[in-house]
């Protein structure tokens, strides 16, 4: 008997539609009700504002996980799973690159971010979101982690 690799339809089409409204309702209570934000101070960290120094630390870390995961993914080359199932491997990637990125997309949008720095963030951030995903296949981590 063959192996499922996707849960049956029907399950899949309720469980979606209930993230889907469930994730709607709460996206729009949480995002009507938002209060703004008000920092009543600041720390300097070696001369940079506190909140300087953490988007320095997130880049450089987003960054040394890309140079990481793009030289153990040379290495490795863990190509089963694309090879055996290209279709699946793209819709996977398309969910893990669009899905998070949408998630922050309603998030902005709710909090009043311009349309032109929303549509070029979501781009951004489904594009890291697909590469991370590419680079953890890659790399053997899926691979590890799932079987």
């Amino acid at each position: 008997m063959p192996k499922k690799v996707l849960p049956d339809t029907y399950t899949f089409v309720i469980a979606a539609a209930v993230g889907l409204v469930l994730g709607t309702v709460l996206s729009y209570i949480f995002g009507s009700v938002v209060l703004p934000t008000k920092i009543p101070f600041e720390f300097t960290i070696g001369g940079l504002s506190s909140s300087l120094f953490i988007v320095d630390i997130l880049v450089v870390a987003l960054v040394g996980a890309v140079i990481f995961l793009g030289y153990v993914a040379a290495i490795v080359r863990d190509t089963n799973f694309p090879a055996k199932n290209p279709w699946l491997f793209m819709a996977e990637t398309a969910v893990v690159a669009f899905v998070p990125a949408s998630v922050i997309y309603i998030m902005s949008d709710f909090r009043g971010a311009p349309a032109t720095d929303l549509n070029t963030n979501f781009l951004l951030l489904a594009a890291k979101f697909g590469i991370f995903h590419l680079l953890f296949q890659f790399s053997g981590v899926y691979t590890y982690f799932f079987s």
